[in-house]
């Protein structure tokens, strides 16, 4: 995570609206929430309804225009990210939430500056707060570049099965919408699957996920190449 690792918190529904922020995500393994159609002046209403579980790489094409994606728990954030201001598209930056429970309510609050794209609970269940288009503010200087995953848990804990696939599931859904490439990245240079650590000081100097949850980047990215068409 980005800056003061966050109390639990209970999710409220909100409508979007346009400030800055940043920081980590979530996903579900076996049913997700299907997300509500967007909107074309500005991303759609959190959604509640559930739905079976979607192909990440069959809807990929039609929700890469919104950075929206299709079949997780959608809580836009008010405030706390910056609209547009993507100026790359290199990957996913894995964070460690050291801590429990949704971020929705955390990265709501006003002064906070701390956000993340997407949270993934310890049972798989995943949430976006902001448009992978958009700039969150989960890792300062690598923010232009990257998105961003918060996960359940602590450095010392390893990611649950529920997890690696909810992780696997968002990056495979970025790899078909916006060019994520099946690799581990340990270089803000080098697009992938990165960590909060690989920035250094520009980054914020955190040792955010820790070992345990770098090391099962590895897994992550094979599931994704195996769920790929083949080239």
């Amino acid at each position: 995570m980005n800056h003061r690792k966050p109390a639990p918190s209970n999710p409220g529904r909100r409508r979007l609206l346009t400030r800055g922020g940043a920081l980590l995500f979530v996903a579900t393994a076996g049913t997700l929430l299907a997300a509500r159609p967007d909107r074309a002046d500005g991303p759609g209403r959190p959604g509640d309804d559930r739905a079976p579980s979607e192909d990440p790489l069959a809807s990929s094409t039609a929700s890469a225009a919104s950075g929206w994606m299709p079949g997780v728990i959608r809580k836009p954030l008010e405030r706390n990210f910056v609209v547009g201001e993507r100026d790359a598209q290199r990957g996913l930056v894995l964070h460690v939430q050291e801590g429990e429970g949704s971020l929705h309510e955390r990265f709501s609050t006003p002064g906070i500056k701390a956000s993340s794209h997407f949270w993934v609970s310890q049972d798989g269940e995943t949430e976006q707060y902001v448009s992978v288009l958009d700039r969150a503010w989960a890792q300062v200087d690598g923010n232009g570049a990257w998105a961003s995953v918060e996960t359940s848990g602590f450095t010392t804990r390893a990611l649950t099965e529920a997890q690696v696939d909810a992780v696997s599931r968002i990056y495979l859904w970025g790899a078909g919408a916006h060019g994520w490439p099946p690799s581990i990245s340990d270089s803000p240079d080098r697009p992938g699957l990165g960590t909060h650590t690989m920035g250094g000081a520009a980054w914020g100097a955190h040792a955010c996920p820790g070992p345990l949850r770098s090391g099962q980047r590895t897994e992550i990215i094979r599931r994704v190449k195996e769920r790929l068409p083949a080239a």
